[in-house]
């Protein structure tokens, strides 16, 4: 009986370690090649898995990409922005279904652990701290950057090596540059001197004007315009009505203004009365009415080319602004524009 015992407790060593064995093999054979390690826009090193099956994005720019892949089903919350983000839940059950991690500014951090994300993608303004503790959670952070087109390029590039779509992120990124090419060459072509005066506001009032270091200085010019406040730097600088009168911009742009003020706003202020954009009723709020098209991210292409064909018409009168926003929808974020209730 003992030695019955014996081998017993022999064969089920044995077995233990043929299990163990084959295994430490399989895992290895599983995990060799598994992983795919990237540079983030911070210059972080971060190494995940290729076989990524939930994706929190914390920041609209994140979104979009997320939605330009194709991988959108592989989001855990709602990841786009303010009316888009509505939008998109409208149309979509699925996207409604999804809790809204971001309130505002504010993050549910608590929620967002625990819906077990492989991976989060941030904006690398992203608060270090707030970073490291989603990393101590077990939440691989990737930061992503779009100040500038490139680097937005650079952004959609990162994202889709770390989710294995690349062929889609570079099929994405032509189509934008179609778009940009669309605009550039029918406006390189304008002799400086002859270039519209632009102002470009901000979202907060009309005293707040994009700077040369911004995105909206690259867009204009893009366009064919020439920024009024292209000498001054910082991240929306404060100007005076009289800084305003004297640029005598002959157009104004309200950039992303849809919840604060219009051009009504201006057209009754004695302050500007004067000033040429004013008085020629040359002034636009930037479209549309369910996604800002001047946020950094590479969908900002559809408000280039929306610009310049509202500076110069008679450059892009074959241009239907709509049809181009309702291809550009429909690919990359599954409807069309107008079927998201989309207008200009």
């Amino acid at each position: 009986m003992k030695n019955k015992s014996i081998r017993f407790l022999w064969l089920c060593f044995f077995i233990g370690s043929l299990l163990v064995t084959f295994g430490c093999k399989a895992d290895r054979k599983e995990t060799d090649g598994a992983t795919v390690t990237v540079v983030d826009q911070l210059g972080r090193t971060v190494t995940v898995s290729k076989n990524i099956k939930r994706i929190a994005a914390l920041h609209h720019f994140g979104g979009k990409v997320v939605f330009a892949l194709g991988a959108q089903e592989l989001l855990v919350d709602q990841a786009l922005y303010h009316r888009e983000n509505q939008a998109m839940a409208e149309v979509n059950p699925s996207f409604a279904a999804k809790p809204k991690l971001i309130q505002g500014h504010d993050i549910n951090y608590e929620e967002l652990v625990a819906l077990r994300p492989d991976i989060a993608i941030a904006y690398t303004s992203f608060d270090p701290s707030d970073m490291e503790q989603l990393q101590d959670a077990g939440i691989k952070v990737i930061a992503i950057r779009g100040e500038t087109l490139e680097e937005s390029f650079a952004g959609v590039r990162l994202v889709a090596k770390v989710l294995g779509r690349v062929q889609r992120g570079e099929e994405y990124i032509a189509d934008c540059r179609r778009l940009y090419d669309l605009a550039r060459e029918r406006t390189a072509v304008i002799p400086p001197e002859k270039c519209l005066k632009v102002m470009f506001a901000g979202p907060k009032n009309i005293y707040s004007a994009a700077t040369g270091q911004m995105l909206q200085n690259t867009l204009l010019e893009l366009a064919g315009g020439r920024n009024v406040a292209s000498a001054l730097t910082g991240f929306w600088a404060s100007v005076s009505p009289e800084q305003i009168a004297a640029w005598n911009p002959d157009v104004i742009f309200l950039g992303s203004s849809l919840d604060s003020y219009g051009a009504e706003a201006l057209f009754g202020n004695q302050q500007f009365r004067t000033v040429k954009a004013v008085k020629n009723r040359r002034v636009y709020v930037f479209p549309s009415n369910i996604g800002w098209w001047d946020y950094p991210a590479p969908h900002c292409v559809l408000g280039l080319v929306w610009m310049a064909k509202t500076l110069y018409p008679d450059r892009f009168r074959d241009v239907d602004m709509v049809k181009v926003a309702d291809e550009f929808y429909r690919k990359y974020l599954g409807y069309s524009f107008t079927a998201m209730g989309g207008k200009l």
